[in-house]
């Protein structure tokens, strides 16, 4: 059976060495980070200075230096993940405080974490918790996370109530949680790896 699926085989592999080959190595330095849930792209310069702390700053219009230990993975990932948490509370929160606003539909408070898993979660206590690494995708799907962990706070469970509460709020639900399903890809490694 092998012997006659040869072909396809290596057809596969040769696609999946040409996908490895195309994304960047957790430990490649990224010079560009697009958050494009807020359309905003930012150009990094990075700098190596004695400090041992990487240190991360404006150096214009969408633009950022990061200094200090820079040849040290570890540290720059920890720096630029605080940051994408910092756009996060920026740009998510206010998002998903309107849009309970107008769905009419009351939450107690929203956190911003980097979670490896989840997009968000809601918890009984009346809070929502979203991935910063939203950013990195679509609005339209960012939209749909937001609309789905709203829903929680009326449906605490995957009822049919609560998948008929999202449509009403999200029409196209079906298919944009699909996509959501594959979205991982759209985040940069660099951000996904925690080691």
């Amino acid at each position: 059976m092998l012997e006659e699926k040869r072909d396809w085989v290596d057809r596969a592999l040769k696609e999946i060495e040409i996908h490895r080959a195309a994304r960047p190595s957790v430990d490649q330095r990224p010079t560009d980070i697009e958050l494009t849930a807020i359309g905003q792209s930012w150009h990094l310069d990075w700098v190596e200075t004695t400090k041992g702390k990487v240190a991360i700053t404006a150096a214009g219009p969408s633009r950022l230096q990061l200094s200090g230990s820079i040849g040290d993975p570890a540290a720059w990932r920890l720096t630029l993940r605080r940051w994408l948490i910092e756009r996060g509370r920026e740009h998510l929160i206010p998002w998903v405080e309107d849009l309970a606003h107008k769905l009419n539909i009351h939450i107690e408070r929203v956190s911003i974490r980097c979670q490896k898993t989840r997009w968000g979660s809601y918890s009984t206590k009346g809070t929502i918790s979203l991935n910063a690494q939203l950013l990195f995708l679509p609005k339209r799907l960012v939209r749909y996370v937001l609309v789905h962990e709203l829903c929680h706070a009326v449906h605490a469970n995957h009822s049919p109530s609560f998948w008929s509460l999202v449509r009403t709020h999200e029409p196209d639900a079906d298919r944009l949680r699909a996509e959501t399903r594959d979205a991982r890809r759209l985040v940069p490694s660099w951000i996904q790896h925690r080691h």
